[in-house]
């Protein structure tokens, strides 16, 4: 059992305690970053693995009084190549990091009000005001998760990298990838709720932001322009690349094009994808953490429908729907009978990872995470 949050599995010693991965990885983030957590409570809150994430400061007191973690044997970052924005920003002032219990990833990295967020996007705001739901697993309200999704589609559009659709040959589309990838790690580690997760679990998350970095965001960007003869072009003397392109266009994005879906609707749908996609070969606690995503997700959507459509309910869940479908062709593949044999449709993320193979391209998530 960890000492630290209860759950009964698989310990070890990690900085002087027993604990559990997740427990020992949170301890090590908090001291290397700096950061201390203040309790909504009087610092008695029941530390147990379902409400680990609930108040951090009870959970860091439970691996320095319970466990017996010493600080001292956590080592210092190198460099601060991964280190969160909000924490550099902090350093300029000096002194520790404090953050209460309310705080979540998406607050702390962009670092904006309300009223400058209304002020980048016309649409209605779904924030924490707009939804009074609230995910103790993700530590953050409905409204705020969507809104961190909406807000990493709006950086990625204003980041002005080459659609991955428009590439021309391999080596263009291995600058895309790297582009992008630097942008899916930070996606992905400051996203709510993956800090509760272990390493092992977060790797393999990131993958799955990288693809949808790469290629979901790039068929959004094809679905919705009027020019689409700018994308009938075919790649210099690369068929696999040429023939992978134009399966992806020909499935989601011809159903991106017909669902015509807005910057929150996009986001959602991201979203599902991504956590939908981490479900299939992760850990009980992806699990969960992916349950409650896609919870909070279509409730925050649901609510921007009521805010910004005269849209019904039975038309609010037939499009919330048709959404969540589009994970379709992207990762669950499925078999059709034709005579005399049974055909394997593969679907883009499959396919994708197959023509990486075959063009020597590195496998998604290469990062050393620390």
């Amino acid at each position: 059992m960890c000492l630290v949050c209860g759950l009964s599995c698989r310990t070890h010693f990690h900085f002087g305690g027993a604990s559990c991965t997740a427990c020992a990885s949170f301890f090590r983030r908090t001291v290397s970053l700096n950061i201390r957590y203040v309790c909504k409570r009087e610092n008695d809150c029941i530390s147990s693995p379902e409400v680990r994430s609930i108040c951090r400061a009870c959970r860091y007191d439970c691996c320095i009084n319970k466990a017996g973690m010493n600080r001292d044997l956590v080592q210092q970052r190198k460099n601060d190549k991964r280190t969160p924005k909000y924490v550099l920003n902090s350093r300029n002032v000096g002194g520790e990091i404090v953050r209460d219990y309310t705080t979540n990833s998406y607050t702390t990295l962009h670092e904006f009000s309300q009223g400058e967020q209304s002020e980048s996007s016309p649409s209605p705001s779904v924030s924490s005001e707009g939804s009074e739901e609230f995910s103790k697993i993700l530590d953050v309200s409905h409204g705020e998760l969507l809104s961190y999704y909406v807000k990493q589609v709006e950086l990625a559009k204003s980041a002005n990298v080459k659609n991955t659709l428009l590439v021309n040959n391999i080596e263009e589309l291995l600058e895309v990838i790297n582009i992008q990838s630097e942008w899916a790690l930070e996606a992905c580690t400051m996203c709510p709720g993956v800090d509760i997760l272990d390493r092992d679990d977060v790797v393999v998350l990131l993958k799955y932001f990288e693809f949808a970095n790469i290629w979901i965001d790039s068929l959004w960007e094809y679905s919705t322009s009027s020019n689409k003869e700018e994308f009938d072009r075919k790649c210099d003397g690369n068929n696999s690349l040429s023939e992978f392109i134009q399966q992806a266009k020909n499935t989601l994005g011809s159903s991106l094009s017909h669902l015509n879906l807005n910057t929150h609707e996009f986001a959602a749908l991201k979203s599902i994808c991504i956590w939908k996609l981490g479900v299939h070969d992760t850990t009980i606690s992806i699990k969960i953490v992916a349950q409650e995503q896609y919870h909070a997700v279509t409730s925050a959507l649901r609510k921007y429908y009521e805010i910004s459509s005269n849209m019904n309910d039975s038309d609010i869940a037939t499009k919330i729907a048709e959404i969540t479908l589009q994970i379709v062709p992207v990762f669950v593949s499925h078999s059709i009978e034709i005579p005399n044999k049974v055909d394997q449709l593969q679907t883009i993320y499959h396919d994708m990872v197959q023509f990486y193979e075959n063009a020597g391209i590195r496998k998604l998530s290469s990062y050393e995470m620390t």
